[in-house]
């Protein structure tokens, strides 16, 4: 990949834009890095060395790119293939990063049939935060990165997967169906679960305050996701709702199961294989790679009960480079002390941090 430059244009330059556009200029510096977004985030861009070059238009950005990434919501992308297929190189390959492939793989093969090969992308790997301020050339290592590419097209998108291999991802061919029905139970039934789990709490909440009150700990952990908007959301739900309204209708029936389950001695009896199942499946689930669902990593840190300790203990994290995703004050004990929960978007983070904050045994 480095024996001649190759031109990687990204239209839209939000978290995982620009954390693509730092990850090639970092993993493959003889490549040439075009953006196009709004004007003033490609000034941005070009003014942070997040890109090389500034597009003015969709047709500026892709016409002489060898791979072309659409980092958009779903209907956006669906909305700009037609202009960017008129405007491409025949021999150019472009992709997307949508949530959904059936419908946008659909819509490819409307739009690209004079030129260019379009594969469908689903990088397992985000932020919380929004903007290109939050991108991160490290997004990408060790997390999986979905292609939906024919094996006889392989051959073709080789410059594509050579490039998501050099920025750290491990790429996953499955076909679009397939990955909407895995996306639909591991990623978007979660969400509306989650969600669920809020309103159920929260409307519980109007006759028993005690519900929110008490809802920290595996309760605030499980419904996390809850606080995602719903902007994003909204072309998931339309895009994937078949798959979806079948990962519902599955897990309804598991819970209707669960509560006749309940009624007798020899129900509830059940429930030992199904915890002990529950955890061998678990811990079958990869640790050394990102999935759909990012997690966090976390701290405890016990402080005295005086003025300014959280301060300082903020001020030196922000002097070390670390960033906090989360901060909660678990329990306090007047004039003694309390705990606080710090969450980081890595375990190196939250190991820097531990070291930084001097924390014996953390966990």
């Amino acid at each position: 990949m480095h024996r001649r430059t190759m031109n990687i244009t990204i239209i839209g330059l939000g978290v995982i834009g620009g954390s693509l556009a730092r990850a090639v200029k970092q993993s493959v510096p003889r490549a040439t890095v075009t953006g196009f977004d709004r004007p003033a985030v490609t000034a941005q861009a070009l003014r942070t060395g997040a890109v090389d070059l500034g597009a003015a238009s969709v047709g500026a950005a892709v016409h002489d790119a060898d791979i072309v990434f659409l980092c958009l919501p779903v209907p956006s992308i669906i909305a700009l293939l037609p202009d960017v297929a008129r405007h491409c190189r025949r021999d150019a390959i472009v992709t997307d990063v949508g949530s959904t492939k059936g419908n946008v793989m659909a819509a490819a093969a409307k739009a690209f049939r004079s030129g260019g090969t379009f594969v469908g992308g689903h990088p397992m790997a985000g932020s919380e935060g929004k903007g290109l301020a939050f991108a991160d050339p490290l997004l990408f290592q060790n997390a999986t990165y979905v292609l939906c590419a024919s094996p006889s097209r392989r051959r073709r998108i080789a410059p594509l997967t050579r490039l998501l291999h050099a920025i750290g991802a491990r790429v996953l061919f499955l076909p679009p169906k397939r990955h909407d029905e895995v996306a639909a139970l591991i990623s978007h039934l979660p969400q509306l679960i989650a969600v669920g789990m809020m309103t159920t709490a929260g409307e519980r909440n109007r006759t028993l305050p005690a519900v929110l009150q008490l809802a920290a700990g595996g309760f605030r952990d499980i419904t996390r996701i809850a606080s995602s908007p719903y902007g994003m959301w909204s072309g998931i739900l339309e895009g994937n709702a078949d798959e979806i309204r079948k990962a519902l209708r599955g897990f309804g029936r598991l819970m209707t199961r669960y509560e006749r389950d309940l009624r007798s001695g020899s129900g509830r009896a059940r429930f030992a294989g199904r915890f002990s199942a529950a955890k061998k499946w678990r811990d079958a689930i990869p640790k050394n790679s990102k999935g759909f669902l990012h997690p966090l990593h976390e701290l405890y840190v016990a402080v005295e009960d005086k003025p300014g300790v959280l301060a300082k203990m903020t001020a030196a994290l922000f002097r070390a480079g670390i960033n906090i995703k989360d901060i909660e004050l678990l329990k306090i004990r007047d004039g003694r002390g309390g705990t606080f929960r710090l969450s980081f978007e890595t375990k190196r983070e939250a190991d820097r941090a531990a070291a930084v904050l001097r924390v014996p045994n953390a966990r």
